[in-house]
């Protein structure tokens, strides 16, 4: 009955052969469902011009409405994630929600895939609904004991919409991918690179997934080895013709082990600048001339790392895993053991007072350098991050939120933003502050801590680069050429380095010496500790993976010293 009605015949029946050694298998033609021509006529209505017919009626809304919708990818064509985004467009670009390709063709034919798919999705609603209604009837049918015929065709019916459902998928699947691809080539990346992206499943309501963000970790980390590897390799260039006997011909010269004379072997020429310094002199090995400079113990195992990378093995033995190695490297950090910093070298005290002292107070009328110095300072000692991390925070509305109330503000970095380690915990980790507001009544000490507000700081300074502000970066240059762009990550850290110095040139003090303004992290976590506060609280606001960080290389010595030698001392008062 269901064939009949889509005009197929039933199978011819096999014509006898006239002869038995003359047998033809009869040709079996594929059968064909003829045009129906009111489905013809409606789909040609849209066929000359796709924007025709897009006002879409009452009834043709509510069939086309669906609950979580984007969840199962007939919402709209998913965004381009931001990490796959920063790789191609400007950081501005990236914290739209939905970022463009830079190329205006490749934009072109970006569109035209948003809106081929926008129209899938819409199709795949309608189809949800048409499902409901085919499944109803469908079992309307059952439960009435309708005819067979009509069974028949009710069951073709719902073959025939599972198959249009599944190449409906099959076309959303491929609009996604056609997608991936006008994107990646437009990136610097690689094409197996690309290749991967482009192949990974395609999960409803996403573009590419968690698994490219995943992929591009693996990449950028698999990337930095590589080129860490490659440095030393092209430092460590040793000739495997005649390689030394022994580990202590190796720590004679490795860069020429053959014993040439210097200034013989081609690859003295220019190792200076590679790293590695020649021989001084025939009666003085490279280890005891390397050692006369007091390397660190760690410059000393990279250069032990770099020639066993391209040593042969020694006794069975790689170079850097040989007893006479070991026994050098042990030896020479015995010599020169690892100085910790134990004090710190400016006081946070004293830059703390003179930011409350003009030329940076009050804000409303302070110079916009000094604005801007404070405001990275202040931020930078109460959050104890990173130059890199304080560089990646953005004035978007996606990346700030000011409590409603003005009690503090959180700042969150830009999403293309990479940070030095990757720990899961700490990836992109939010900056919470809160407002230091006056007491009621006010007193001296409510009002001293008010000027050393971050929030306050931070507000009148997005508030005063609001009119010449040309990115979106937190911190901008204020003057010259580059006025209103976003600041480098050098500059920012000279800017902390510049309230130090002001500080203390307004004392009348001498300049410390060294100061640098990765310096901040170590003394704002080290007064934190001093005043109670947790270690995990201080690893989590500083990203650091364990309290052992802390504790070897930032920890330094902020208590006040106690005046002992004074108090013994001191005469007493009264009658002896």
């Amino acid at each position: 009955m269901a064939l009949a009605r889509l005009g197929l015949d039933e199978a011819p029946a096999a014509i006898a052969q006239a002869s038995a050694f003359f047998r033809r298998v009869p040709p079996q033609d594929t059968p064909s469902v003829p045009p129906s021509q009111p489905y013809i006529e409606e789909l040609h209505r849209c066929w000359p011009d796709p924007r025709s017919l897009s006002h879409y009626t009452s009834d043709s809304r509510a069939l086309a409405s669906m609950q979580n919708a984007s969840k199962h990818g007939l919402d709209r064509m998913p965004d381009v994630e931001p990490t796959i985004a920063s790789l191609i467009v400007a950081p501005e670009e990236v914290l739209r929600p939905n970022a463009r390709c830079p190329r205006p063709q490749c934009r072109i034919t970006d569109d035209l895939l948003t809106k081929c798919y926008d129209t899938a999705a819409r199709m795949g609603r309608i189809g949800n609904s048409l499902s409901h209604l085919i499944l109803a009837l469908s079992q309307s049918l059952q439960s009435s004991s309708a005819d067979a015929s009509v069974q028949s065709l009710s069951d073709t019916s719902l073959q025939a919409f599972a198959f249009m459902t599944r190449e409906l998928g099959r076309l959303m699947s491929s609009l996604t991918l056609a997608r991936r691809q006008v994107w990646l080539a437009q990136s610097p990346l690689s094409e197996p690179c690309r290749r991967t992206l482009r192949t990974l499943p395609v999960v409803p309501g996403e573009l590419f997934g968690l698994a490219a963000q995943q992929a591009l970790d693996r990449g950028i980390q698999a990337n930095q080895t590589w080129q860490q590897f490659a440095s030393l390799r092209g430092a460590t260039s040793l000739p495997r013709q005649q390689p030394p006997q022994g580990p202590h011909q190796l720590l004679s010269d490795p860069i020429n082990p053959g014993g040439l004379p210097q200034g013989q072997h081609p690859r003295h020429r220019g190792v200076r600048g590679r790293g590695f310094p020649p021989p001084q002199g025939p009666k003085r090995t490279w280890g005891q001339s390397l050692l006369e400079k007091k390397p660190s113990a760690s410059t000393l195992r990279v250069y032990v790392a770099a020639i066993s990378s391209r040593h042969i093995k020694v006794d069975s033995q790689t170079v850097g895993s040989h007893s006479l190695v070991t026994r050098f490297l042990k030896g020479a950090q015995q010599r020169n053991p690892p100085r910790a910093v134990r004090v710190p070298s400016w006081d946070l005290p004293l830059v703390l007072g003179a930011l409350r002292l003009p030329p940076v107070e009050p804000l409303d009328q302070a110079p916009l350098k000094w604005l801007s110095a404070k405001s990275a300072f202040l931020l930078g000692i109460a959050s104890a991050k990173r130059a890199s991390e304080l560089h990646a925070l953005s004035v978007s509305e996606q990346c700030i939120r000011w409590n409603s109330d003005g009690t503090g503000v959180a700042l969150w970095p830009n999403p293309s933003f990479f940070p030095k380690r990757l720990p899961s915990a700490h990836y992109n980790q939010v900056i919470e502050l809160a407002a230091y507001g006056p007491s009621h009544p006010p007193d001296e000490e409510a009002s001293s801590a008010e000027l050393l507000c971050p929030v306050r700081a931070l507000r009148c300074y997005i508030q005063e680069t609001a009119g010449f502000r040309q990115s979106d970066a937190l911190f901008v240059c204020y003057g010259g050429p580059r006025k209103g762009q976003a600041l480098s990550r050098q500059r920012l850290s000279k800017w902390v380095v510049e309230v130090i110095e002001e500080a203390y040139k307004s004392r009348g003090l001498p300049l410390p010496l060294n100061i640098r303004g990765h310096s901040t992290r170590s003394v704002s976590t080290s007064w934190a500790a001093l005043r109670g506060v947790p270690l995990s609280e201080i690893c989590a606001a500083a990203s650091w993976a364990s309290a052992c960080t802390f504790a070897r290389f930032y920890r330094v010595n902020v208590a006040a010293h106690h005046a002992v030698a004074a108090a013994v001392f001191q005469e007493p008062s009264g009658p002896s």
